[in-house]
């Protein structure tokens, strides 16, 4: 028995074609290719929401110590001059 659900999803005739199109050219599906960009933004989603709730617990000082003693761990160099910003 299969775990899939099936879901009747409207969308704009332009996103359908562009879908159909990348869907194509990797070879796949047009389900396949959608199952695989819903997964992949709602696990961003996910992330941010998960960053945002860990980071609304902290105060900024805290995290900017955090971050200088961090940086402070890393050693000097002469930076390359190709690397350099110009002002």
């Amino acid at each position: 028995m299969s775990n899939t659900n099936v879901l009747t999803l409207r969308v704009p005739w332009e996103l359908k074609r562009r879908l159909e199109k990348h869907a194509k050219f990797q070879g796949v599906s047009l389900n396949q290719l959608s199952n695989y960009l819903l997964n992949e933004q709602l696990t961003q989603l996910e992330l941010i929401s998960s960053l945002e709730s860990r980071l609304a617990e902290k105060s900024i000082d805290d995290l900017k110590s955090k971050v200088s003693n961090i940086l402070r761990k890393v050693p000097r160099r002469e930076t390359a001059s190709w690397d350099r910003i110009q002002e």
